[in-house]
């Protein structure tokens, strides 16, 4: 983390069309002292390749691998400049070439020993540098040159050599060519037979499978076969015996009358109630006139106790007189009940 945080990464965009940039570019090959490496779609840059084949020569150390799209070496001014690298380069350069028919290599960068490096759009072409838009980054990290030389490394490890990749494609070729050779040859021998079977064809007959039908139709018939004898009539089976007829069941005894049911006896009355005691409104009778008594025998005084005094009595007289016309009335309906 420590060298990471200590680490100084510059980043120098490039920008093209532009012969000005072409030149940066070229200084900056020349900062390698190890080894080259190079990962692009397209490299026909004849100024780059100069510079390369004049640094291997002042340099006998410095290694130069390249990889590029197989489908460069089909195009012959293409696969010249190749041939250049390799010719001028001999034991320091080497070329792989990607061995699928399906995908293409199409990354393009560049790493430089174990600190800088270049990425971007930029295809090594004439045209990338005079009529296209395309974009460079020459950059310096130690960290992002590790992780581009690993993919480097694992597509090495993948392609195959130039060379060798040559031979294959020629021999892809030849089997193509003889795939193709042979269809055609195919194809004739099936319209020579037809035109055969047209020119055998008889005029009444234009059609050749109905001729073969008919002449098929022709052959001798196949013997009929005997005819199989007929099989003997089966006997017929006797006639069942009619099943005898159920007896009829026997008619139910008719079930006997029920008893009448026993009327219940009537119920007795009940016996009249007992009379209810009169013993507490004689009592209370009692008491009125007790307290009748004791009222008569106060001494009154003063004039108002008088009149309420007076008052008392009289409501107790009202009062005496209407328990005892209760009184009486109870004791006539006693006598009416004993009756």
């Amino acid at each position: 983390m420590e060298e990471e945080r200590s680490e100084q990464v510059t980043i120098d965009p490039l920008f093209f069309p532009s012969k000005e940039n072409e030149q940066k570019l070229i200084q900056f090959l020349s900062q390698a002292k190890q080894y080259i490496r190079i990962c692009v779609y397209t490299f026909t840059n004849k100024n780059i390749v100069g510079k390369m084949s004049q640094m291997m020569k002042e340099n006998p150390n410095l290694k130069i691998q390249v990889i590029t799209d197989d489908a460069q070496t089909k195009i012959p001014s293409q696969k010249a400049i190749l041939d250049q690298i390799l010719e001028e380069g001999k034991g320091q350069a080497e070329i792989k070439l990607d061995n699928s028919t399906v995908s293409l290599m199409h990354h393009k960068y560049l790493v430089i020993d174990t600190e800088y490096m270049a990425t971007g759009s930029f295809n090594w072409t004439k045209s990338a540098v005079t009529t296209n838009k395309e974009n460079l980054l020459l950059i310096k990290s130690k960290k992002l040159v590790q992780q581009f030389d690993q993919n480097f490394q694992s597509l090495w490890k993948d392609f195959k050599f130039m060379n060798d990749r040559i031979l294959e494609q020629q021999q892809e070729e030849i089997d193509r060519t003889e795939r193709q050779r042979l269809k055609a040859e195919k194809q004739a021998e099936q319209a020579a037979k037809k035109a055969e079977q047209e020119a055998n064809a008889d005029p009444n007959n234009p059609n050749p499978i109905q001729k073969e039908t008919e002449a098929k139709s022709k052959k001798t018939p196949k013997e009929p076969k005997p005819p199989k004898e007929p099989k003997p009539p089966k006997e017929p089976k006797p006639p069942k015996e009619p099943k005898p007829p159920k007896q009829p069941k026997p008619p139910k005894e008719p079930k006997p009358p029920k008893a009448p049911k026993v009327p219940k006896p009537p119920k007795e009355p009940k016996p009249p109630k007992e009379p209810k005691p009169i013993k507490q409104k004689i009592r209370k009778v009692a008491q009125s006139k007790n307290k009748r008594k004791n009222i008569e025998s106060v001494d009154f005084s003063d004039d108002v106790e008088d009149i309420n005094i007076k008052n008392d009595v009289e409501e107790d007289d009202e009062d005496y007189e209407d328990e005892e016309n209760s009184i009486n009335d109870f004791l006539a309906e006693d006598d009416s009940e004993c009756d």
